[in-house]
């Protein structure tokens, strides 16, 4: 860098102290330089006759570079004042060749000598600070080269020679050490400028990292506001638009309806699709590792997506054997349903295999699939949101899109290495390696409770607590066509006088998680079972997924079900107790 960049970086105010905090520490260094040499010059010049001034010179050299010491032990030292005892020091060392320079050439040779080396270890010590250079520098030299000069003006050739070349020699020192310690002053001044830069760029990008988690905590809570406030209205439209297919099954109206039911089911995926990607990238999804068998992942599995395969006319297997694995069972459950969703979707002849493998790392889960297979150039971009390779009109009948996206989050999470092989046309296996558990840490976690009670005849009475008004009427309207008396409450307290007041027994209890001010689902649930005894079925109504929910939900004995609740779930669930 060029010398203005080096004066602008002096400028700075914290390189400044910097500097001359530099020059202060060098300069103890240099101190011990003073006492050592002049007590060295006394020592040497006693053999010359100069016994009395030679130690009287010492004597004040040491006595000043005392006064620095003390000066220099107090960091905070008012820099003029350390100058000027710098400065004083040394102009008194730099008396010393005018005192004992004495027409002997091999005695002012080496003192000569000796007093610049001793300038050329001073000088760099003390170089970080640029007035403490020339405060230095000059005195303790200008007087030896006027020394020599007298010297070469009083005597003639051929012994002014010997002067002349010391005044010469002395010269190019004095002039080659203040360049080079010029030259380390700037480089230590730019250094230490970029230093500083890059501690105001660490601050700022700290400032913006605190910035960054506010709004990150900030939209964390706006996404779960939003979810809930935007998950009520979507629940009560899809009961209403339920209701009305019902009443028109007969009518031309019913393809129109239908329509509108396909729509809606459409908008709750694609809104709890973005809720999760949202939720994974917040950081707000709580992992609760714990040991169990693979088989049972895999039962549910094949339960949930048996007649799906079944309805496309492929096979569908499962290889479980005895493996244990150690991990999050909710969110693992979630990463092997996407990857089973996603095999079936895209495969048109033969089956998915879902399998648990040995591997060196823990256990392999694979998910082969004999479909489309990927090329190799989408097998990254096949993990982003919304990206389907065959789908490029974003047919939602064809999905989102958004299933991968949401397993590599999960496993990034958890984690878990994810992998993937595939060979276009013929098909592809993704790998899920999982650590391996032992018998010992298998944890019994508490089931969901059997909610559903013996097979019963005549009219069912549900008692149902929400505070939003609309999704009361809509599941009313909804259940209303299967001989089902719903009672509604808002509160807590009104669904304790409604369980107190009915005419007859309470076959289920349907709660919202979020009531009215801090009441809650689980709650409302104990208050109900207190008067209706604590087997009655529950079911908890929700659109939180975190896991510490479902636990408080299954500790209780409640069934969980997500909003937005598509009206086939809640009718699916009360013809149940008809069987």
């Amino acid at each position: 860098m060029s010398e203005p960049d080096a004066s602008a970086a002096r400028a700075d105010p914290r390189v400044a102290d910097e500097l001359y905090q530099i020059a202060l520490a060098g300069d103890r260094r240099a101190v011990a330089i003073t006492v050592l040499g002049s007590f060295f010059v006394a020592s040497l010049l006693q053999q010359k006759n100069f016994n009395h001034l030679a130690w009287v010179w010492c004597a004040a050299c040491e006595v000043l570079a005392g006064l620095r010491l003390l000066l220099i032990w107090h960091r905070k030292v008012d820099p003029r004042l350390w100058l000027a005892a710098l400065l004083l020091t040394s102009v008194t060392w730099g008396a010393g060749p005018l005192l004992f320079l004495r027409m002997d050439p091999t005695s002012d040779t080496l003192l000569t000598g000796f007093f610049l080396a001793a300038a050329g270890l001073s000088t760099p010590l003390l170089c970080a600070w640029r007035p403490a250079i020339y405060a230095s520098l000059i005195p303790s030299l200008i007087p030896l080269l006027v020394a020599l000069a007298v010297r070469f003006l009083s005597l003639e050739l051929p012994e002014a020679t010997h002067p002349l070349l010391l005044a010469a020699v002395c010269t190019a020192f004095l002039v080659m050490v203040e360049r080079l310690a010029a030259a380390q002053n700037d480089s230590l001044a730019l250094l230490l400028a970029v230093r500083v830069r890059n501690e105001d760029l660490v601050q700022q990008l700290r400032s913006q990292i605190d910035v960054a988690a506010r709004a990150n905590e900030e939209k964390t809570r706006f996404v779960a506001s939003a979810a809930h406030d935007l998950r009520q209205p979507l629940h009560a439209l899809g009961m209403f638009c339920a209701t009305l297919e019902q009443r028109l099954l007969n009518t031309p109206e019913k393809p129109l309806v239908r329509n509108m039911m396909n729509a809606i089911e459409s908008l709750e995926t694609s809104f709890g699709a973005m809720l999760d990607i949202s939720r994974l990238d917040a950081g707000v999804v709580k992992t609760a590792p714990q040991t169990f068998p693979i088989r049972d992942v895999f039962r549910r599995l094949y339960q949930h997506f048996g007649g799906d395969a079944e309805a496309r006319g492929l096979a569908l297997r499962f290889r479980a054997t005895r493996r244990l694995v150690n991990t999050d069972p909710l969110l693992l459950e979630r990463v092997l349903g996407n990857l089973v969703q996603n095999a079936l979707r895209y495969t048109r002849q033969g089956g998915v295999l879902v399998a648990a493998r040995r591997n060196p790392r823990g256990v392999a889960l694979e998910v082969w699939d004999t479909g489309l297979g990927i090329p190799p150039d989408k097998q990254q971009m096949i993990f982003r949101e919304f990206y389907q390779i065959d789908n490029p009109e974003r047919d939602r009948g064809r999905g989102l899109g958004m299933g991968l996206a949401i397993v590599q989050r999960i496993c990034q999470l958890l984690e878990l290495p994810l992998e993937l092989q595939s060979t276009f046309g013929r098909g592809s296996v993704f790998r899920v390696i999982v650590p391996l558990g032992n018998e010992q840490g298998i944890v019994t976690s508490p089931a969901e409770a059997d909610t559903l009670p013996p097979r019963k005849t005549g009219t069912i009475t549900v008692l149902l607590i929400d505070d939003d008004r609309a999704i009361r009427e809509a599941t009313r309207e909804l259940l209303r066509p299967l001989q089902v008396d719903v009672i509604v409450a808002a509160s807590i307290e009104e669904a304790v006088v409604q369980a107190q007041s009915a005419a007859a027994r309470i076959d289920m209890i349907l709660s919202d998680w979020r009531l009215r001010g801090q009441e809650n689902g689980v709650e409302a649930v104990r208050a109900v079972r207190a008067i209706t005894g604590e087997a009655t079925p529950a079911v908890l109504i929700t659109g939180d997924t975190s896991t510490e929910l479902l636990q408080l939900a299954h500790e209780n004995g409640l069934v969980v079900l997500h909003k937005p609740l598509q009206p086939r779930q809640l009718v699916r669930l009360i013809k149940h107790l008809r069987r």
